[in-house]
């Protein structure tokens, strides 16, 4: 699920002065860039740790294999470095104006369905704005690569977590718009649950049918709490 960034006086005290709910919202927003700044270097020393320093050590969890499987794929590919960097560029463009249409969209959908908002945005976009992501993993599963597709199965949930909700809050004090990471107790409720459920999961280094159906479950559990929780206890 993808966490919200909240705007800051959502959370004060409603009997409290104005006062007194303004300086709390200002503290809030202020711990909260000092917090998304320390967790972006955490994702930072995540990347190093994975394409700079243990490279080799996490190469070598695949085998011998899947290694030369990679560098065959690698040769194969006729894109240069600066070709790569204009074509992420592009599709970087053309994300952006779709995602504009997508937001746009999902207004109108709102207001002339019963479709709940939080729904959309933390059951339906995920699940379907990751499908290559999730094919993926499946397809590196049926190869018998277990460490590579939970790596990018749990991946695109890290960078949102250690990354993207950060930036979103860095960003927001660049623009003059200040956001907090207060979240709210359901959807911290609903993190925490989901990052213990995937830890017991994938602790052990092994898989069957009956985890994948623990964490639709939980997917599923998600889902008709977001579809049927009214927003003023969400």
């Amino acid at each position: 699920a993808w966490p919200s960034v909240s705007p800051p006086g959502s959370h004060s005290q409603p009997g409290a002065p104005p006062e007194v709910r303004a300086q709390e919202a200002a503290k809030v927003v202020e711990v909260s860039r000092i917090g998304a700044i320390i967790i972006m270097c955490s994702y930072i020393a995540y990347i190093m740790f994975q394409l700079v320093t243990h490279k080799k050590m996490l190469t070598l969890d695949e085998g011998n294999d899947s290694d030369e499987e990679e560098e065959g794929e690698g040769e194969e590919g006729g894109l240069s470095a600066g070709a790569a960097l204009a074509l992420m560029t592009c599709t970087t463009l053309v994300i952006a104006v779709s995602s504009e249409m997508l937001v746009g969209a999902i207004e109108h959908v709102v207001q002339h369905s019963a479709i709940p908002e939080r729904f959309i945005g933390i059951i339906l976009l995920p699940f379907a704005g990751n499908a290559c992501e999730h094919a993926s993993a499946i397809r590196f599963a049926i190869q018998d690569r277990p460490g590579l597709s939970i790596g990018i199965a749990v991946g695109s949930s890290t960078q949102i977590a250690l990354f993207v909700v950060p930036f979103t809050v860095v960003m927001g004090w660049a623009l003059g718009k200040p956001m907090d990471l207060v979240f709210g107790a359901m959807n911290t409720a609903v993190m925490i649950l989901s990052v213990l459920v995937v830890l017991t999961l994938v602790i052990d280094g092994r898989s069957n049918w009956l985890k994948g159906f623990m964490l639709c479950t939980a997917y599923v559990f998600c889902a008709v709490l977001y579809w049927y929780m009214p927003p003023p206890l969400e």
